[in-house]
């Protein structure tokens, strides 16, 4: 016999989104929208958990800082056709560039406790310029 499971929905004012889309099984599967130019207060990072983040629709900056410092910034876009995958123990965070929509899966069901924030300043966040974003897109 059908039956509905009711999932955890949030917005404020950088996404909106439906959290643990499907109960079955470990992970978190989720659904987000991102208005454009929403700049992150913070990085995040997980000592247990590993994300996989798609752009469905959209341009969307994403930063990765690993342990030894050398940050990796680069655009993913609805046609890149690719899934990021951040392990545990990378600093990662993004910016919607354009009207976004996202689905990633959580190797874990949340978990506030794995959850490690690093503020970062307005300036970090700054595209270059166009070339720097042609340089820098997965396709």
């Amino acid at each position: 016999m059908p039956r509905f499971y009711e999932y955890r929905t949030h917005s404020d004012r950088r996404r909106s989104g439906s959290y643990d889309l499907v109960p079955a099984g470990e992970g978190d599967f989720n659904f987000t929208r991102h208005p454009a130019g929403i700049i992150p207060e913070e990085l995040h990072m997980h000592k247990k958990q590993t994300d996989y983040f798609a752009v469905v629709s959209g341009k969307v900056m994403f930063r990765l800082v690993p342990e030894d410092g050398k940050e990796e910034k680069f655009i993913m876009t609805g046609s890149s056709h690719k899934t990021l995958i951040v392990p545990p123990g990378i600093w990662h965070g993004y910016l919607a560039v354009e009207p976004s929509i996202m689905v990633f899966y959580l190797s874990r069901k949340y978990d506030p406790a794995d959850e490690f924030r690093r503020k970062t300043d307005p300036s970090e966040w700054k595209l270059p310029d166009n070339d720097w974003e042609n340089k820098n897109r997965v396709d």
